[in-house]
């Protein structure tokens, strides 16, 4: 008597091999099919379920060896970009544009500095990038401050170059102060911007009445515990009063490009040069604005050719509205420059508040008009050239005294920031400001100065 046992597992046997066999008859004939493809070596029946995946692997190491007999699309190389033609006009802002392009040009195939990155935390690396060609001469980098004194020199090659031990003072620095990099001894590419930051001091003020008539305002006397005018005894009695100021603290550096700003108006292009190290927050305002466009097809909205002593005054822009009262959308903090108002000194309106300041700005038309504005309003940038152009905006018909609204606004058409030059050991860039001493104004009339 047979045992069930024996029969059950008689059966199993039997149709594992039956299944073994369909899978050896399948894999035999994906052998046979994928041969025909790509011609692989087929395995015994026992590798059944590895063939699948060996025979796509050997397809695409054929595929990368061996050419086939298929066609395939070819997709044309782009051709490479060709640099845009000059071409000869004589329309101001196209002119400065290409210049613009040109010095761009210029500067990628010369050694020039590069800021590795914008902020540098107090004690930290103060890092600037040298980059220069594969030939070039000797390279040095001095810092110099705004007379044109080196704080350090160093000799550098094209990399990295921490800034730290090349001025040992650095944490002391109170002012903006430019890296200038030299290539045989002469000064080349646009200077870095290095810039303390640091909090400003408080502004300190007193209502005071306007010479000549009752109108009331806002004076500013003093920074901190520093005053102006130290002879006002007025003031000073007043100081003992004073909240005792903020200690000034250090918290990094910031380097940028130096730069200018060519103001293009249908009088003529304006060249602006920068005083980073008097108002480097307003400096940094206005390169903004412009830089995106704000100032393009303004006006000079305010023109004063003469005050009610017979000076030349100011002649004022930047507002988007056109009426004296537009902004860009916020205020900003006044800065105590050092920068003097005189001829082509260009500061920053405000109203009655000191931290009223937004975009408008004003170009000054001589010292003996403007010396009276100096601690009161902002001063951050001069003009290095267009004094005929300043002139003939000046001499336009004024159709308002009061508000030296013009009959026909000249127009700013547009603000284009440029590539500052090299700073040169010794000088005092300042000393580059149009140096006239009046601007001609013919038919002025004289007017009463508004604050805005």
């Amino acid at each position: 008597m047979n045992d069930p046992t024996d029969k059950l597992a008689e059966k199993l046997r039997g149709a594992a091999r039956m299944l073994w066999t369909r899978r050896a008859i399948h894999a035999l004939l994906r052998c046979a099919l994928m041969s025909t493809l790509v011609a692989p070596s087929c395995q015994s029946a026992k590798q059944s379920d590895t063939i699948a995946p060996l025979a796509a692997k050997d397809s695409a190491a054929e595929e990368t060896s061996t050419p086939k007999n298929f066609s395939q699309s070819i997709i044309p190389a782009r051709p490479l970009a060709q640099p845009e033609p000059i071409v000869a006009t004589s329309s101001v802002d196209t002119i400065a544009k290409q210049n613009a392009n040109m010095a761009r040009s210029t500067l990628a195939k010369s050694a020039a500095l590069e800021c590795a990155r914008r902020f540098h935390r107090a004690k930290e690396p103060v890092e600037i990038r040298v980059v220069a060609p594969s030939t070039h001469g000797q390279l040095t980098i001095q810092v110099l401050d705004t007379d044109g004194k080196s704080l350090g020199d160093l000799g550098v090659t094209p990399g990295i170059v921490d800034l730290r031990p090349l001025i040992p003072t650095i944490d002391s620095l109170s002012k903006s102060a430019w890296v200038q990099l030299f290539e045989d001894g002469k000064p080349i590419a646009s200077p870095i911007v290095l810039e303390p930051l640091r909090s400003p001091p408080s502004v300190r003020t007193q209502r005071a009445q306007r010479k000549g008539t009752n109108d009331a305002y806002t004076r500013i006397v003093g920074w901190g515990d520093r005053l102006l005018d130290p002879a006002d005894q007025e003031v000073v009695i007043a100081s003992a009063q004073w909240i005792p100021s903020e200690p000034v603290v250090l918290s990094g550096f910031r380097t940028e490009l130096d730069v200018d700003a060519m103001v293009m108006t249908d009088a003529g292009p304006i060249r602006i040069a920068f005083a980073t190290d008097a108002a480097p927050a307003t400096v940094r305002n206005f390169v903004t604005l412009a830089d995106q466009g704000f100032y393009n097809n303004t006006i000079f909205h305010r023109i004063v050719p003469m005050n009610r002593e017979g000076q030349p005054f100011v002649i004022q822009g930047g507002d988007p509205t056109g009426t004296g009262d537009g902004g860009p959308g916020w205020n900003l903090a006044l800065e105590p420059s050092d920068l003097p108002h005189d001829i082509g000194v260009v500061g920053m309106a405000r109203g009655d508040d000191p931290n009223s300041a937004g975009s408008q700005f004003y170009i000054a038309l001589s010292r003996a008009g403007t010396a009276r504005l100096d601690g009161q309003y902002c001063t951050f940038g001069y003009v290095v050239s267009g004094r005929e152009a300043m002139g003939k905006i000046a001499a336009a018909n004024i159709a308002d005294a009061a508000t030296g609204r013009p009959t026909t606004a000249p127009k700013i058409q547009e603000v284009i920031i440029v590539a500052a030059p090299p700073r040169i050991p010794g000088e005092n860039r300042r000393a580059q400001r149009i140096r006239s001493e009046v601007i001609d104004t013919p038919n002025a009339i004289p007017t009463s100065p508004q604050s805005r």
